[in-house]
């Protein structure tokens, strides 16, 4: 690898005491043309063109005590140009040695290339790298020296300076480029850190969003199957849910109960009152049922004042029974329920069946406790009717079924139908 004569630093420090090795080191150093045996040696030696084609005098500096070269080297730092090579002397009384000298050169330069100039008697080469350390920019000249080893010394250390300062600015570049892309990775980073917090936030509110639709979905299922003024399913819902444990109740033979109710004298109630007061005697009678009700059993609102209450797994006595306490409690609470009206006495009339009778469709259940419903309102409403079998016929013959009463006659008040 060569080096441009003209990017070489060729800035050359002498410190020394003797004027004559001054004089000596210009000579050498400030030659304008070498003699042929001397060029052949380091054109051999550096493998470059002889030195008389190619020659750049050194820009020499010599100054006879080690404080003076100390000013020297700060001067020549501050002005940006620094000098490559120092040829120090070893003794240099009455001041600093060359020693305690090179100390305080490479305090203000550590780059500086030294050539200690000394006989090995001066001072032993264990006592100088035990003091100063082993160091590659440090090299000793024997005392008497030739001009080709000051030569070659000058022109070797300007040379490895300048490809040492070359290193230094390729790895500042780099470093300087590593930094960049350093900078560069960090704010990818801080982009896709902020980016990651942006679609977490963005996931968090998709949930807290499906959430409220699941919600909103709930809520319209509930509107779409309600009935707004009791809260019952409304008769679509009703329907569905009944078809559903009708066919259950076929699959398995297991005997499922209807039972019709209807608010007695709801009309007189409506003319009296008004129909705000026979909205609220509706919401009384539905909040008595769905209270009185077990948690598989199921109440839709049929139809104005109609209601039809589903048992599942329910058989025709029970279902009974329960109508029973159902009629009870309608009677008992739903005047207290009451706002606008609370002396108003409100009682229901029910018509009960099951699939005991034959019954293969929502509609036939509902059209036979229908009937009974009917037959207690006919019987004095207020009251319980039960559609009871024929025993000994075949339930699937077109017969009139029989009709049986189970609240007690006593309890029973009369009234028009």
């Amino acid at each position: 690898m060569t080096t441009d004569a003209k990017s070489l630093n060729l800035r050359v420090l002498v410190i020394d005491d003797n004027p004559d090795i001054h004089e000596d080191f210009r000579k050498i150093l400030h030659a304008k043309v070498e003699e042929g045996s001397f060029a052949e040696a380091r054109s051999a030696l550096f493998d470059d063109p002889p030195l008389s084609e190619t020659f750049e005098p050194f820009e020499l500096d010599c100054v006879d005590q080690g404080q003076a070269g100390l000013i020297k080297v700060q001067s020549a730092r501050s002005e940006g140009r620094p000098y490559a090579v120092a040829f120090v002397d070893m003794r240099m009384p009455p001041g600093w040695d060359g020693l305690e000298t090179i100390e305080h050169l490479w305090k203000e330069d550590p780059e500086l290339q030294v050539v200690i100039c000394s006989a090995y008697s001066d001072q032993p080469w264990d006592e100088v790298t035990k003091r100063i350390g082993r160091n590659d920019k440090l090299l000793i000249l024997q005392k008497p020296f030739n001009s080709i080893e000051v030569s070659q010394f000058a022109t070797a250390l300007c040379r490895k300076w300048a490809l040492a300062h070359e290193v230094a600015g390729q790895l500042e570049e780099l470093n300087r480029q590593v930094d960049k892309r350093t900078a560069e990775l960090q704010g990818a980073n801080e982009q896709l850190t902020q980016f990651n917090a942006d679609l977490v936030k963005t996931v968090a509110d998709l949930e807290v969003a499906q959430a409220e639709i699941l919600l909103k979905n709930d809520e319209l299922e509930r509107l779409a199957s309600r009935d707004p003024l009791t809260g019952c399913l409304n008769r679509r819902a009703f329907f569905a849910q009944f078809e559903a444990a009708l066919t259950e109740s076929r699959e398995h033979g297991i005997e499922l109960s209807c039972v019709m109710v209807d608010i007695d004298n709801f009309k007189r109630i409506n003319d009296k009152f008004g129909h705000a007061v026979g909205d609220q005697a509706i919401q009384a009678v539905a909040n008595c049922l769905s209270a009185g009700l077990r948690l598989m059993d199921t109440i839709g609102r049929y139809g104005g004042e109609e209601f039809c209450l589903m048992f599942p797994r329910t058989k025709l006595a029970e279902a009974a029974a329960l109508a029973e306490r159902l009629r009870i409690r309608v009677a008992t609470e739903a005047g207290v329920r009451m706002r606008m009206a609370s002396r108003l006495v409100i009682t229901v009339s029910c018509g009960v069946s099951s699939t005991m009778l034959g019954a293969r469709a929502p509609l036939q259940l509902i059209d036979q406790s229908d009937k009974a419903l009917y037959a207690a309102k006919e019987g004095g409403r207020n009251c319980v009717m039960v559609v009871d079998p024929i025993i000994g016929v075949n339930p699937s013959d077109q017969l009139e079924p029989q009709v049986r009463r189970i609240t007690p006659k006593a309890l029973s008040p009369q009234g028009s139908r």
